[in-house]
């Protein structure tokens, strides 16, 4: 398979910009989305050193799979920890062209879309999500939770690292997939993503219509907001 990638990051109404974004290929492919935690020290420099380090391992490896993905989560965490203090959100999608790995840590999410439709997506860890999954509010309520912003995990948070890692995926012809912050996320709703992704040719296409989406709902103090966007084609 074939990859069209088209990756976006901006402050918003905030700064400095604590999201971080990277796209890695060779034999292999590799994306990432961070957002640094407001709040914490120095959250910029902890979303960068993810995407730092993901790509030194990408690069410094043969091989992609569920037990590199796992690994580059362990380290990318470790690193961050020993910085004492800096804490970021990160989701990596990995692919050797025919499959597709991804995990994430915190609220920064992934959907993959196949026949225009959202057949899978990460999990988010925080407050607001439980309360998606306890019954008490539908998933698009999520964006407007009072405590949306409280996360349970996150990369340099703790030693004994946490992350989810889900079910991979045999890619198809015309499947696509978009890492998103939830600076994006929370200003876009999920039909209104694959509604963009039927009218789109490229991936620029499908993130330049997103973005006079999102940007239409900016506000003064709006968070960063940031995403990778991915088409996959037959060779």
């Amino acid at each position: 398979m074939k990859f069209s990638t088209c990756q976006f990051t901006n402050p918003g109404g905030r700064s400095p910009n604590e999201d971080s974004v990277g796209y890695f290929s060779n034999d292999n492919y590799a994306w990432i989305a961070a957002d640094g935690l407001g709040g914490h020290i120095s959250g910029e420099i902890a979303s960068a050193e993810a995407v730092r380090y993901l790509k030194n391992e990408f690069y410094s490896s043969s091989v992609v799979n569920k037990l590199f993905m796992e690994n580059a989560f362990k380290k990318m965490n470790d690193s961050i920890f020993a910085l004492n203090g800096p804490l970021t959100t990160a989701v990596c999608a990995f692919s050797d062209g025919k499959t597709l790995w991804y995990g994430n840590i915190g609220d920064s999410r992934i959907y993959f879309i196949r026949n225009k439709k959202i057949m899978h997506h990460s999990n988010d860890h925080s407050v607001a999500y439980v309360d998606y999954l306890c019954g008490n509010i539908t998933y698009d309520e999520i964006t407007v939770h009072p405590a949306q912003n409280r996360l349970f995990h996150s990369l340099g948070t703790e030693i004994n690292f946490f992350g989810e890692f889900y079910t991979p995926v045999t890619l198809e012809d015309g499947d696509a997939f978009i890492l998103l912050t939830d600076g994006f996320w929370e200003l876009i709703n999920t039909e209104e993503i694959v509604r963009t992704l039927k009218i789109s040719r490229t991936s620029e296409e499908w993130m330049g219509t997103m973005l006079d989406i999102v940007e239409s709902r900016l506000k003064s103090n709006s968070d960063n907001y940031s995403a990778v966007c991915v088409m996959v084609k037959s060779d």
